[in-house]
């Protein structure tokens, strides 16, 4: 079979210059060929198989095709062969074309559902394109624009309310609600018998509800919708319910969600010095509690928030253990990432314990937290006046082109060597 390529038994041109000679494609290059179906001229292989052209070059292939196999003396099997890889090919196409033209109805298709909680069936009614262009959304930004922002629970008014109405309480609003606080709460001095809790437990508080403030708003309030990706991440975000750590200070217990936040590797937040001053009032509001008294209600329920979502992330991570265990795969990380949240929800179930005891004394750091809001605001400010000074005198900083053709003087030159020894 002889090779079709779109310019076979074509000849080319006339070397002229007019404009009827440019490819009636691109319009930029001489045209070197003549289309023998439409008398088209055209520049390259590129501009014959171009979408413009589509309809004619099809044509063109499918005529030599059909020509070809009328002349084949092969026998049944290789037209067969051919004939399948036509098929196949233009069946394909018009499974593009079929995409591509039904702006149908995804209305239809996710029609009755509900968005919030049937994100999973949402995904499956998606076609291949839409759910390509999902992806390409989410990695340029652009779903950031389409996305409602989340207003933190303990940001929002209904919430400030010491004593808060059932009426009040909307599913359409479901991310503004105050998550229920954990029933049946033991007392620490049952879990502790004789001996008394750490004074550091405070400090330790501090830096879980900075981790928390943090994984709420990264995860925009949904962080309970995936929880094994946000439990990983309030295990990264956060110093204390890793290896059991503690922390000696209040600086310590913001300094390291500091630190921890800014190293996790998310840029587009983790490294703003506006988000995470943003996440360090959401801490003192969440210390500070509802109403002008200070409360426990936020604290425990940031704390029993939590406790939930690594259940959530334990019970998924038993089942995957089971299934891998049936198909014989290795189990080693998920064993470890086990021990790592089973060690964390005991962390969190004593201080949601400790606090209703002990929990007042956590509104005494409101000053101290106070100030250290203030100070980083301060260095905030005054790294965005230097930048800003910079920005404005750049051009006044870079050496002129006249300075730079300048040719050296040894006298001037040992003259500043002898200034700045």
């Amino acid at each position: 079979m002889e090779q079709v390529d779109g310019t076979e038994n074509v000849a080319p041109l006339e070397g002229n210059t007019d404009v009827s000679s440019v490819c009636k494609i691109c319009l930029k290059v001489t045209a070197k060929y003549t289309c023998p179906r439409c008398n088209m001229v055209y520049c390259s292989l590129v501009c014959y198989q171009s979408q413009k052209h589509a309809g004619c070059s099809e044509a063109f292939y499918k005529e030599c095709v059909v020509n070809e196999l009328s002349q084949m003396t092969s026998g049944s099997d290789d037209k067969q062969k051919v004939l399948e890889m036509l098929a196949k090919d233009l069946e394909d196409k018009e499974e593009d074309e079929s995409e591509e033209g039904s702006d149908d109805d995804l209305a239809d298709r996710v029609e009755g559902l509900d968005l919030d909680e049937d994100i999973g069936v949402v995904w499956g009614r998606l076609k291949p394109k839409e759910k390509e262009e999902f992806a390409r959304m989410l990695q340029d930004g652009r779903m950031a624009h389409l996305i409602e922002l989340w207003i933190p629970w303990w940001r929002c008014p209904k919430n400030q309310k010491l004593v808060l109405e059932n009426d009040t309480v909307d599913k359409k609003q479901k991310g503004d609600k105050m998550p229920e606080i954990l029933p049946n709460i033991a007392d620490i001095n049952n879990l502790l018998k004789n001996n008394r809790p750490s004074s550091e437990c405070k400090f330790d508080l501090l830096n879980v509800l900075f981790g928390y403030a943090f994984v709420s708003r990264i995860h925009n309030g949904c962080h309970q919708e995936c929880p094994m990706d946000s439990t990983q991440d309030i295990l990264d975000s956060c110093y204390v319910l890793r290896d059991q750590n503690r922390c000696g200070s209040i600086g310590e217990a913001i300094q390291k969600g500091l630190d921890d936040v800014c190293s996790r590797g998310k840029k587009s937040e983790g490294s703003s010095l506006a988000f995470n001053l943003t996440v360090l009032e959401d801490v003192r509001l969440l210390v500070r509690g509802p109403g002008k008294i200070d409360s426990l209600t936020f604290i425990s329920a940031a704390l029993s928030d939590l406790v939930f979502l690594l259940q959530a992330a334990l019970t998924v991570i038993k089942k995957e253990l089971r299934d891998r265990r049936k198909s014989g795969a290795d189990e080693t990380d998920l064993i470890s990432l086990r021990s790592c949240v089973f060690k964390a929800e005991k962390k969190l179930s004593f201080l949601l314990s400790w606090s209703q005891r002990y929990g007042m004394g956590v509104h005494q750091l409101l000053p101290h937290l106070n100030f250290e809001i203030e100070t980083r605001q301060a260095e905030a400010d005054q790294v965005s006046e230097i930048k800003a000074a910079v920005e404005s005198n750049i051009d006044k900083l870079k050496p002129s082109s006249k300075d730079n053709n300048k040719a050296p003087s040894p006298v001037t030159d040992t003259a500043k060597i002898i200034e700045l020894d």
